[in-house]
């Protein structure tokens, strides 16, 4: 990779075409227009900062980032794949999203950029935090608020329609925060690999209806890795006290 190639601007304009050929590959378009705009603006960002606040294990490899950005929009692909109406209109304008340890941004800030549901990204590292606020502007995302807040700290309320969760804790603790930040009816979605299946299923209990896995693959590179999107429906019950 020659000096040029590592600048910011140029990892971001990589990241960009990786994900527009994927995406086209993919037959997907997200329904938010500037998307890729926001996709190269982020990717730019994340390749200035990532190393200095350790957001993630190689903020400069175009198709590392690519991969985790198209990973991210895996609930707004598998809706329009299979037809879902839930996961359909789960990110619509309006929805309410909580996303669990939004970290460098992923999926929080990529699906903000894809759709126009409004977003809480909940990141109790402040300097990740600080991270996810400056580049939510810069990348235009009105619909995006960074709390800088520990889950066992944080006072939750059941106001939110949508909980997201990658790479956040174990499957219990994220059913547990749901369970006291959903409105009844409202759903969890946690991305996963297949192998993680029985863990989530086992921790899916109490307030939620059985889980439904959606299996689905992304590119990373030259390698196609098959990843999983467990969802799990929130009862009309009374929200429990913890």
């Amino acid at each position: 990779m020659s000096e040029a190639s590592k600048e910011p601007s140029a990892i971001g304009r990589a990241v960009r075409v990786a994900v527009a050929e994927e995406l086209a590959r993919i037959g997907y378009e997200p329904a938010r227009a500037g998307f890729l705009d926001r996709i190269e603006t982020f990717a730019a960002a994340l390749a200035l900062w990532g190393s200095k606040l350790n957001l993630t294990a190689a903020p400069d490899d175009p198709a590392g980032i690519a991969f985790h950005v198209i990973d991210s929009l895996a609930p707004l692909m598998l809706g329009h794949k299979v037809g879902d109406p839930g996961l359909a209109e789960a990110f619509a304008r309006g929805v309410r999203v909580l996303d669990l340890g939004s970290g460098a941004g992923f999926p929080g800030l990529i699906l903000a950029s894809a759709c126009e549901a409004d977003f809480v990204l909940l990141e109790a590292r402040r300097k990740r935090a600080s991270f996810l606020s400056v580049t939510a502007a810069g990348m235009g995302l009105t619909n995006v608020r960074v709390e800088s807040s520990r889950t066992d700290s944080i006072v939750l309320e059941p106001v939110f329609d949508v909980v997201t969760a990658r790479a956040f804790a174990e499957p219990a603790i994220v059913f547990k925060t749901a369970a006291v930040a959903l409105t009844p009816g409202g759903v969890v979605m946690l991305y996963a690999s297949p192998s993680q299946r029985p863990a989530i299923g086992a921790a899916c209990v109490g307030g939620f209806e059985r889980t439904t896995f959606h299996e689905y693959e992304v590119a990373r590179g030259a390698v196609r890795v098959v990843h999983a999107l467990a969802v799990a429906h929130r009862r009309g019950a009374e929200i429990p006290v913890v």
